[in-house]
C-alpha cells in the first residue's frame, strides 16, 4: 500500500565542483543540510566513496555527525555505510555513538557494494561480500545496537563466551539468486585471537550505542540486496538513481521475500521491525523556476555520469546549454550513461513534483531519495528547496 505523503529525502554524495577545494565542497555539504532542514526535508542520507576524486563522502559517520551538529530537526543516515568495509562493532559503535547524542534522529543504511575501486577495496581490508556473509554481519550490527545495558549475552557473532558455553547461532534464511537456502551463523571459537572469558559483563558490547536502535535500511541496487532485506525484514532502499533498470525487480523481490520470511520464520535476533515492508527509491533530480534552466544546470549531472562509466571522472563540470555535451566524455559509453539516468526528473517544480508523486504511487515508496548534482552550490539548494515548495 502506497503511503499517502512519501517523504522527501537528500542524498548526498558530497561532490566536489572544478574549481572549488574540498574543503568548499564539505562546507557546501553543511549548508546544503542546514537548508534541507529549513525546508522540511525528511532525511540527510550521506553516502560512502573512497578514492574518489569526484565524491568526498569517504568518512560516512563523520560526515553524519557534522550534519546533525549543524541542523535542529532532519533525520540523518547513511545512505550508505558499504559494511563489508568495516567491521561491524566499529559501525555499531560509531552509528551508536551519534544515536545517543542526537536520539531519534540518525538512521543507519547499510550496503554492500565496494564504493571503490578493487586496490583501494584491498586497502579497506574488505571482506567478503556475498548476500549470505553481508546478512550476518547486518544481523552482527544490529545485535549490538539493540541490547539495552545490562541485557543478559547477547547473541553477537564475536562475542566472548564462558569457555564451556555452546557457541551460539543466528539462523536466517537467505533468499540469493540461486533460491532460498538457510544461513547458520556460528560465532566462531577463536580462542588464540579470542581467549573465552567467563564472566558475561565482559561480552563484546557497542558501548554506548546499545538500546539506541537506529531505524536500519538495507540498500541495494539488485535483488540480491532486496532478498537480504526481505529475509531479514528491515526497510529496502533501492539504488535506482544509477541502476533503475533493476529497481522494479528489486522492489517486487523484497516485497515478495518479506511476506514470505514474516509468514514463516520468527524475527530475526536484533532486528526492529513495525512487520510491514518499507521502500525507498533514490532519484537524479534538478528543479529550477523554468524548464530551459533546468535542462542547463542538468547538463553537470549528466556529464558527471558520462566521466565515471567513461572512466574519466573528475570534479563536477559548469554547465552548458547543449544537453548532448556528455557524449563527448562517455568514452563510447553512451548507452550506459543514457540507462544510468533515465531516473531523472528535471524541469519546473509543480512538473517533477507531479511526476515524482507518480512514481511513488507507481512504485508504492515510502520515501524519495533525491539526487541533484550542480556545479554552483547555490542552484543546487534552490533545486532542494523549489522542490520541496511543490511537494
Amino acid at each position: 500500500m502506497t503511503p499517502a505523503r512519501p517523504v522527501l529525502s537528500v542524498l548526498d554524495l558530497v561532490p566536489v565542483s572544478a574549481g572549488r577545494s574540498h574543503a568548499d565542497a564539505l562546507h557546501e555539504m553543511v549548508a546544503l543540510a542546514r537548508a534541507a532542514d529549513a525546508a522540511g526535508l525528511h532525511r540527510y542520507w550521506i553516502a560512502e566513496h573512497h578514492g574518489s576524486t569526484t565524491f568526498l563522502a569517504a568518512a560516512t559517520s563523520v560526515l553524519m555527525g557534522q550534519v546533525l551538529a549543524s541542523t535542529e530537526r532532519i533525520g540523518v543516515a547513511s545512505g550508505g555505510i558499504m559494511l563489508p568495509n568495516h567491521p561491524p562493532l566499529v559501525i555499531a559503535e560509531q552509528v551508536g555513538t551519534l544515536a545517543a547524542l542526537y536520539p531519534g534522529r540518525v538512521g543507519l543504511g547499510l550496503g554492500r557494494a565496494p564504493g571503490t575501486d578493487p586496490v583501494t577495496a584491498s586497502a579497506l581490508r574488505r571482506r567478503e561480500a556475498d548476500p549470505g556473509s553481508f546478512a550476518e554481519e547486518v544481523v552482527e550490527t544490529l545485535t549490538y545496537l539493540v541490547r539495552d545495558p545490562g541485557a543478559g549475552l547477547p547473541v553477537v557473532p564475536g562475542s566472548l563466551l564462558p569457555s564451556d558455553a555452546r557457541s551460539p547461532t543466528v539462523s536466517v534464511t537467505v533468499h540469493a539468486a540461486a533460491g532460498p537456502r538457510e544461513a547458520v551463523f556460528t560465532v566462531p571459537d577463536d580462542v588464540g585471537r579470542r581467549p573465552p572469558v567467563p564472566d558475561p559483563a565482559r561480552r563484546v558490547r557497542a558501548v554506548p550505542g546499545e538500546g539506541t536502535r537506529p531505524q536500519t535500511w538495507v540498500l541495494g541496487s539488485s535483488v540480491n540486496g532486496a532478498r537480504v532485506a526481505g529475509s531479514l525484514g528491515l526497510p529496502f532502499a533501492v539504488a535506482s538513481h544509477f541502476a533503475p533498470a533493476q529497481a522494479e525487480a528489486a522492489i517486487t523481490s523484497y516485497r515478495s521475500v518479506f511476506a514470505s520470511a514474516q509468514a514463516s520464520a520468527p524475527p530475526v535476533s536484533g532486528v526492529v521491525s513495525d512487520g510491514r515492508p518499507h521502500v525507498a527509491a533514490g532519484v537524479n533530480v534538478m528543479v529550477a523556476p523554468t524548464e530551459q534552466e533546468a535542462t542547463r544546470l542538468f547538463s553537470t549531472a549528466m556529464a558527471c555520469t558520462a566521466r565515471i562509466l567513461g572512466g574519466r571522472p573528475g570534479p563536477l563540470d559548469e554547465p552548458v546549454t547543449d544537453p548532448e555535451a556528455w557524449r563527448a566524455l562517455a568514452n563510447g559509453k553512451d548507452v550506459a550513461v543514457a540507462s544510468s539516468m533515465a531516473l531523472s526528473f528535471v524541469g519546473t517544480p509543480d512538473d517533477v513534483a507531479s511526476r515524482l508523486h507518480a512514481l511513488a504511487e507507481r512504485w508504492g515508496l515510502d520515501e524519495l531519495l533525491v539526487v541533484t548534482y550542480a556545479h554552483d552550490a547555490a542552484a543546487r539548494r534552490r533545486s532542494y528547496e523549489l522542490l520541496a515548495r511543490a511537494w
